[in-house]
């Protein structure tokens, strides 16, 4: 039985058309063009609607080339949503005298639309115009519409302008319709009402302080922002925004919708310019950056069966929380294999975004003053009294408490690289191929090369490739086994000093997963190698932000922070009971 509606359903559609790839491997929709659909349809803007009267306007383009439908002129004649490849279509319709000039003329840059159902009516005696570089997007749109509606959904509602011979609607009544059905499925799945009261108060807020634009948030815009809105009369408070970090997050999540609606700007900017054919390149799009999103590294422990292996501990996930999320549910480890990645999953301070360390003032505010007055809240549930619950929480705020949140950071990343080492202790022992990446990762190339370097170069002397593929994984495991049997029988360098150190890991690990009696489970390996990849990564994430926060932690000021949120606390909290 399908889930409820949701956000997730709208990525999900998203992704088909931005994910898909043609047959070359380069990205079937341009990525510019990806970044524009994504806004039109976040936002729901006016843009959206334009977009779609210009849909529904190709799709009747598309059918009449096509000689039968649009779908089959969409997915079969187009190798890839590119500008020249509508330009050869078309033209090639127009040459075998499917496209007549009475429906459609082409022009240098693009098609000149002449059907009345077509044409505007405030513009009766002018065509409608559709350029060559807008069909990419546009076919994009119209791929999205039928991922989330459904293509049956979409050809009834097309139907009008679908008929042999002419349209038995306009394209602009079609088209108000297909932004009705549209508009309604997006509604269930959406941001809420009280998300989009949010969304206006941090735009009021940044305004009042100079202009909307992701520059304008900063550290201390989020906790005056916070300040406002938590102690506001109940009658004008908004939900959600009591609590720090709810509010800290939330307006970071604003800044990236700013910095995304800007780049589709300058990107719309370039079109009217005249910029567009640059992106109709084939050099140009193998080129381009892939816009895939960003994702915690923390998400593929928290999975089956990468879930098996205790990586972290309750607290250590805590210290993580904030900076890369963490698994909703309370009890990570019990996480079935029937649970999406949705379901048990809690994005972090910057919600699905890789969090930007200029914002580090942020991230220690929330795990020091976030904790305090989650610790308030937990107090005044159990009937303390207000004065009381605060006066216990900042109790446990010292001088030192920035720089103690930095050092946990830096411990947990050690932590973590030694169960790295330990698992690849245990992976080169059973000889699994994941053991080369950690060895890179650990160790670098030369490591790599002082242990499994001779063993490639001796399975490349065999014949065929089936059989060099087959020898070399037998010599490297070998390799891998024996190196980590006797790490003296590696040259002395950076490769003999990671398999020490690994050796010297499995006894210092007995976590779940690294127990000697845990390397004969089939099922605990197969954890290991799903999950020895993704916690070095969190290793990474966490080299960045303690390389950031051992120069800037001791310089904040945590006593002027403190009194700040303290007055704020008592502002809020002494005529409350609850939260």
């Amino acid at each position: 039985m399908a889930g409820s509606p949701s956000a997730q359903d709208v990525a999900d559609a998203l992704a088909m058309t931005l994910e898909r790839e043609d047959a070359s491997g380069a990205p079937w929709c341009p990525p510019g063009d990806g970044v524009v659909l994504r806004r039109w349809v976040s936002y729901r803007s006016a843009s959206l609607g334009t977009g779609i009267r210009r849909v529904v306007r190709l799709a009747r383009l598309m059918a009449v080339a096509d000689g039968r439908d649009y779908v089959r002129f969409l997915y079969v004649r187009l190798p890839a949503l590119r500008g020249r490849h509508f330009r050869y279509a078309l033209e090639g319709a127009a040459a075998e005298g499917r496209l007549h000039g009475s429906v459609a003329t082409l022009s240098d840059s693009g098609v000149h639309l002449r059907e009345p159902a077509l044409v505007t009516p405030a513009a009766t005696h002018e065509d409608f115009e559709i350029d060559f570089a807008q069909m990419p997007r546009l076919a994009a749109l119209l791929d999205f519409l039928h991922n989330a509606l459904g293509f049956a959904v979409i050809a009834d509602l097309l139907a009008p302008l679908l008929q042999q011979g002419t349209c038995t609607g306009h394209a602009d009544e079609v088209a108000r319709a297909l932004q009705a059905a549209l508009n309604a499925w997006l509604s269930d799945r959406l941001e809420s009402a009280n998300h989009i009261l949010q969304a206006q108060r941090i735009r009021a807020f940044l305004a009042g302080r100079g202009r909307v634009a992701p520059e304008a948030v900063d550290d201390e815009g989020i906790l005056l922002l916070w300040t406002t809105v938590a102690e506001a009369p109940d009658d004008e408070r908004i939900d959600g925004f009591r609590l720090y970090r709810s509010v800290a997050s939330a307006m970071l999540r604003y800044r990236y919708a700013l910095r995304d609606a800007t780049a589709a700007k300058h990107l719309e900017d370039a079109l009217g310019r005249g910029l567009e054919p640059a992106n109709d390149e084939l050099g140009t799009d193998q080129g381009e950056t892939r816009l895939e999103p960003w994702l915690s590294p923390l998400r593929a422990l928290a999975l089956p069966p990468a879930n098996r292996v205790k990586w972290l501990t309750r607290k250590e996930q805590h210290v993580l929380l904030n900076y890369l999320g963490g698994p909703a549910e309370e009890e990570a480890g019990e996480i079935s294999e029937s649970e999406t990645e949705r379901d048990v999953w809690k994005g972090g301070l910057a919600g699905e975004e890789r969090f930007d360390l200029a914002f580090w003032l942020t991230l220690l505010r929330a795990d020091v003053f976030g904790a305090a007055q989650a610790s308030i809240v937990a107090r005044l549930r159990k009937r303390v009294t207000a004065s009381e619950a605060i006066a216990q929480a900042m109790a446990q705020v010292d001088d030192a408490a920035y720089t103690t949140s930095a050092a946990a950071f830096a411990d947990l990343r050690q932590q973590l690289r030694l169960e790295s080492l330990a698992a690849l202790a245990v992976l080169m022992e059973a000889g699994a191929a994941e053991a080369v990446i950690l060895l890179d990762c650990l160790g670098g190339q030369e490591a790599v090369k002082s242990v499994v370097g001779a063993a490639a170069g001796n399975a490349a002397l065999t014949g065929e490739e089936e059989t060099i593929a087959d020898e070399l994984r037998e010599e490297i495991v070998r390799a891998l086994s024996a190196a980590i049997a006797d790490p003296g029988s590696v040259p002395e360098g950076p490769g003999r000093k990671v398999l020490l150190e690994a050796v010297a890991a499995t006894r210092k690990v007995s976590r779940a997963g690294f127990r000697r009696e845990d390397r004969a489970d089939a099922e605990m390996l197969a954890a290991l190698r799903s999950g020895a990849g993704a916690v070095f990564e969190v290793v990474r994430e966490l080299d960045r932000l303690t390389a950031t926060l051992s120069q800037k932690a001791p310089a904040g000021d945590v006593a002027g922070d403190s009194a700040r949120f303290h007055a704020a606390f008592q502002r809020i909290y002494l005529s409350a009971t609850d939260d």
